[in-house]
């Protein structure tokens, strides 16, 4: 448990001894317990963080059944520093910010965006990882960038920005969505549709790890960075992960991290 843990559960135990001995209701001495950690959780002793668990190597289900990837242990990490146990918990990724809005977790830490329309809703960290869109295609395609397709039909998750941009392009005419992006890179390999859009780092991994016979064409089409998603009434646990993150970066153990599960330091990859 770090120094701020402690100091934090010390004030708590006051400010629940205090309600007690004035007389305080139950509800009073959880009220001062908040007030004493800066910031409400969940459940006590525990941070609870969402993804999807449908994107591998960031977040999904091993081969036993458990929730692992870069994402989990990232919020393990933030948990450990933060003295609390990691909680890590799924949902579709269209409905995190809305499970997070309603207070069912205290954080997404699920690769997520922050566009101007989720801020809206929730607050963020600072940026852990940029990466970038990519258009895959399948290896014996002769399409070389977005701006050659024609008519194609195009795989993406639902609510992502890759959905967005791929709704924005002339040249597609039917964007499918998925729940995975694995999915995705799965039925544009089997033929199923033209081209698919995720993120560099998730299709390279795929194609290394399965033998998909699909290929990244083109440049970059945006970047798209990753940062921890926050209720908007949780700035000081929102400032106490931001510490965290540059902590993280500062002691080496984000290097650690990126190279177990991509074999380079991805707080670097700058989309290009």
């Amino acid at each position: 448990m770090t120094r701020r843990a402690v100091t934090a559960l010390a004030g708590c135990l006051t400010a629940a001894l205090a309600a007690t001995a004035c007389g305080g209701s139950p509800e009073a001495a959880e009220a001062a317990d908040d007030d004493a950690a800066g910031y409400p959780l969940v459940e006590d002793g525990k941070l609870t963080f969402a993804m999807s668990g449908q994107y591998r190597p960031f977040n999904y289900f091993d081969e036993s059944g458990e929730i692992a990837g870069f994402d989990v242990d990232l919020g393990a990490e933030i948990a450990e520093r933060l003295g609390l146990e990691p909680n890590p918990v799924t949902g579709p990724f269209n409905s995190l910010v809305a499970g997070l809005k309603s207070e069912r977790y205290d954080l997404i830490i699920g690769s997520m965006s922050p566009t101007e329309e989720r801020k809206k809703e929730v607050d963020f960290t600072d940026e852990y990882y940029v990466a970038g869109a990519q258009l895959f295609v399948s290896d014996d395609s002769s399409v070389t960038s977005v701006d050659e397709l024609e008519n194609a039909s195009v795989g993406v998750v639902l609510g992502t920005t890759f959905e967005e941009f791929a709704d924005e392009q002339a040249g597609i005419s039917d964007v499918t969505t998925y729940t995975s992006d694995n999915e995705a890179l799965r039925d544009l390999a089997n033929g199923r549709t033209d081209a698919a859009i995720t993120t560099n780092l998730l299709g390279l991994y795929q194609i290394k790890e399965t033998g998909l016979t699909i290929k990244p064409v083109g440049e970059v089409l945006f970047p798209d960075p990753a940062a921890i998603a926050s209720q908007q009434k949780n700035t000081a646990l929102t400032a106490e992960v931001n510490e965290i993150l540059a902590a993280l970066r500062s002691d080496g153990t984000y290097t650690e991290l990126s190279e177990k599960w991509f074999g380079v330091d991805i707080s670097a990859n700058d989309a290009s």
